[in-house]
């Protein structure tokens, strides 16, 4: 109460257009706290706490989520085997099923978590990913679908055409990056980042072997499927030690479970200016083969 009274004060003493001013404020946090309580109240919201499978045979599925209010809930794998969690209303939520149960034609099962709350309303969270132990045998749904994935791996392992360009030349190059260690939090269909070793071939070029070591963070977005900007270390084993900042855009998934790329980087050598170049490529990204935490 003393602090509502020195505000009020205060707040007289103002001229008229700040007085109108600090009402607008007002009022704007009044309607955002009364939309956030309500949003609260109508337990739309979902936690994931953990999803995996058991290394251990005969391999089970569990996950553990919990809601801010007493919800129904039901699992949907695959956009459409379903699996009622909860018949209850709970806000705590656990779900155990043998793996055996589903199939897949890759080596991760993407799922999402839907609910209804008391109201009748239905809400439907993220898309996670499930990635499968390493030494489970594939349930392929289909015969084209088991093509698909050999078609995808077999065009993910070929190097990809790269362009260098600098003030003076340009040259055609192949590249291969491969992610060997993918962050995730909370099970997403792309991790926050990886840590990637790239290695490029020049031609024409007098050095034209380049080894990359770098750091690349990745954004979702809504109109693309993500944003990534990264920097590497880079050495051409002859000379060329230096920096390469770089941005990359994931345009559309290929083959589910790889996604298509453009990206453009700067290569920096720092006691150097005129040996720096730029570089345009196109790749497909994938995390299955990473180590992944």
């Amino acid at each position: 109460m003393i602090i509502f009274t020195i505000q009020l004060n205060v707040y007289w003493k103002l001229p008229y257009k700040y007085n109108l001013l600090i009402t607008m404020f007002k009022l704007f946090f009044i309607i955002l706290f009364t939309t956030l309580l309500l949003r609260a109240q109508d337990g739309g919201d979902i936690f994931l706490i953990d999803s995996y499978i058991t290394p251990e045979i005969p391999h089970e599925i569990k996950i553990l989520f919990y809601t801010n209010d007493s919800v129904k809930s039901k699992i949907i794998f695959n956009k459409k085997d379903e699996f009622v969690v909860s018949s209850e209303y709970a806000t705590e939520h656990f779900f155990q099923l043998p793996l055996k149960k589903l199939k897949s034609d890759s080596s991760s099962i993407p799922f999402e978590i839907s609910v209804e709350t008391q109201s009748g309303k239905r809400y439907k969270g993220d898309i996670y990913d499930l990635y499968l132990p390493e030494d489970y045998e594939l349930n392929m749904e289909d015969e084209s679908a088991f093509v698909n994935l050999c078609v995808g791996t077999f065009l993910y392992l070929l190097p990809m055409p790269t362009y260098f360009f600098d003030n003076n030349s340009s040259n055609f190059a192949l590249l291969k990056e491969l992610p060997v260690v993918a962050f995730y939090n909370g099970g997403y269909n792309y991790p926050n980042g990886y840590i990637a070793v790239e290695y490029s071939y020049v031609f024409e070029k007098n050095s034209p072997n380049f080894l990359r070591i770098g750091y690349k963070h990745i954004f979702q977005t809504n109109t693309i499927k993500y944003i990534s900007f990264g920097v590497n270390y880079t050495t051409d084993f002859n000379g060329f030690n230096g920096i390469s900042p770089e941005i990359s855009l994931g345009l559309f998934e290929f083959y589910d479970t790889f996604t298509f790329y453009f990206r453009y980087r700067f290569n920096v050598k720092p006691s150097s200016d005129f040996e720096n170049f730029h570089e345009i490529s196109i790749g497909l990204f994938t995390s299955v083969f990473s180590f992944n935490y």
